[in-house]
């Protein structure tokens, strides 16, 4: 091989070398540029309930409030957020100065969620930061049936009066024939004693007139 065409053939190598370095290698402002994440919810989750809490991911961004009439700083600004909007626009958007946000009473079905990273004064940043999310919302699925369990509760409580109230008849009745009883037995005594006690007494006298 020639002098010269080993030298074509290094330099191509080298050139080959340097490109794939160089797509490799982010450059500094492309490293330090603010980006916008959506974290939850994710692309086609299903949340549930009619709460849909948004949690976002921002770098080299700093969120402030939305005040009309301040100049903007670089590196600061807001979130516009939009959920199911057709025709979205600055002034429909929900502006967002935190990494939370959430929505309430929203309708059960499919949904999309928009959010744009902007500066203070709401102009886009460039390169843009704009996330698109498409998810659904669903009632919570329930662990048992509330009619099952509120009629086992009835039938239950029903049933504990039922034996409660038993048992208290029982009681009285019970009762009721002691309290019955105790009275024959004092009189029964009461008869039984007096002719012993007569007895007693004339034994007595006739012991007296036999001494006598």
């Amino acid at each position: 091989m020639s002098p010269v065409i080993q030298m074509k053939s290094l330099l191509t190598t080298f050139a080959l070398t340097l490109l794939l370095i160089a797509a490799t290698i982010k450059p500094a402002h492309a490293q330090n540029s603010p980006s916008l994440e959506v974290v939850t919810p994710t692309e086609n989750q299903t949340v549930y309930g009619s709460k849909i809490p948004i949690l976002f991911n921002v770098i080299n961004f700093q969120l402030v409030e939305d005040t009309p009439g301040t100049k903007p700083q670089v590196g600061q600004g807001h979130i516009l957020l939009w959920l199911d909007d057709q025709n979205p626009t600055t002034e429909s958007a929900t502006k967002v100065a935190a990494d939370t946000f959430t929505y309430s009473d929203v309708a059960y079905g499919n949904h999309i969620l928009v959010a744009e990273l902007v500066a203070s004064d709401n102009k886009p940043l460039i390169p843009s930061q704009k996330v698109t999310v498409n998810f659904a919302s669903a009632a919570a699925p329930l662990t048992e049936d509330p009619k099952i369990t509120s009629s086992f509760d009835k039938n239950t409580a029903l049933v504990i009066l039922v034996v409660v109230a038993l048992v208290i008849v029982a009681a009285w009745w019970y009762t009721k024939d002691e309290d019955e009883e105790t009275p024959n037995k004092k009189e029964t005594k009461k008869v039984a004693s007096g002719p012993k006690t007569k007895i007693t007494r004339k034994t007595k006298s006739n012991s007296k007139k036999k001494r006598s």
